[in-house]
């Protein structure tokens, strides 16, 4: 009988170590369990993070592509409306064109008159060699020193249509175009369009200020204008009778046979380079329209690579003069 206390003793203790046995054996396998979740957790916490930062991208690209996609639909509607205009020429032509009878055609090899040719003064040279005549409206501006540095990095010439308002203090930029070898022409004092199409001597008075101001900053007498968004947007008649009046005053204007559509806020660096460096080769004097006004940040970003593909495409950088037919709609 006195065994039964030792027994029972015995077998509480075996009870208890078989207890404290099974739950070490289970806290051991909760731990492991829950290692196994904090790494996975660490997985899945790295794997959103590797998502977040793909969708970020991925947005950030889409809304690239949205704003090429803008800035081409700008550039294409400034396409449609040269055509358009040109077309209307085109028709005006032939119509009156067609008024005309017996109209003789003359070729080099029956020609009857061989002599009576006029030679024309100051013909460019005609030689294998490409030209391209950049241009840049709407300055001077605080991008223009850094657009005249890109320019002497390539030995490019180039023609600045400068605009009056707003731009008074970057006057010292226009010496600096004339002393580097540029062509400085006019393109309005205002830039407004309803204020100077309104009328002939509305037209006069306004590239009256842009003049003066031009030449009492640097005594240069500048001979080129261009019409502000083209020559197409005076109404026909007005447009007409400031041509005459302008050329009777000895200036001649210039439009553009090549747009960068950098007139389009929405107009990407990427979309300025393909609409430059594709379509010169489509014109034998290409003369590009850009912009070197305030906010033109990305024409300037992209000038370094245009005139890199250009020059290694055989292109030498020239400024407008008279020598050269004028590009007009």
């Amino acid at each position: 009988m006195k065994k039964l206390p030792f027994i029972c003793v015995l077998a509480c203790a075996i009870i208890c170590l078989l207890g404290c046995g099974v739950f070490g054996y289970y806290y051991w396998n909760l731990g492991n369990h829950y290692e196994k979740l904090q790494a996975e957790s660490l997985n899945l916490q790295e794997n959103n993070s590797k998502l977040n930062n793909q969708i970020v991208d991925n947005t950030k690209q889409l809304e690239e592509k949205e704003q090429y996609i803008e800035g081409q639909k700008e550039y294409i509607s400034e396409l449609t409306k040269e055509i358009q205009t040109l077309t209307t020429k085109i028709n005006s032509f032939q119509d009156e064109s067609s008024e005309e009878e017996n109209e003789e055609d003359y070729n080099s090899e029956s020609d009857p008159y061989p002599n009576l040719y006029a030679e024309k003064e100051n013909e460019l040279p005609q030689n294998e060699k490409k030209y391209v005549y950049l241009t840049f409206d709407d300055g001077p501006s605080n991008l223009t020193p850094k657009v005249l540095d890109l320019l002497d990095q390539y030995n490019a010439k180039a023609t600045f249509f400068v605009v009056c308002k707003n731009n008074e203090s970057y006057s010292e930029y226009l010496s600096e175009i004339v002393k580097r070898g540029h062509t400085l022409a006019l393109h309005s004092y205002s830039h407004d369009y309803q204020e100077i199409y309104a009328s002939v001597d509305a037209f006069l008075s306004d590239y009256e200020k842009v003049f003066d101001w031009v030449y009492k900053e640097t005594g240069y007498t500048p001979f080129l204008f261009r019409f502000p968004g083209g020559s197409n947007n005076a109404s026909s008649y007005v447009g007409k009778k400031i041509i005459q009046e302008m050329e009777r005053r000895g200036f001649t204007y210039f439009d553009w046979n090549v747009s960068s559509g950098d007139g389009s806020n929405l107009t990407t660096t990427e979309n300025i380079i393909d609409n430059i460096c594709l379509n010169v080769r489509n014109v034998n004097y290409p003369v590009v329209l850009m912009h070197d006004g305030q906010g033109r940040e990305a024409t300037l970003a992209a000038l370094p690579t245009v005139l890199e593909n250009l020059s290694n495409a055989g292109y030498e950088f020239r400024s407008l003069d008279k020598a050269l037919e004028p590009v007009q709609f």
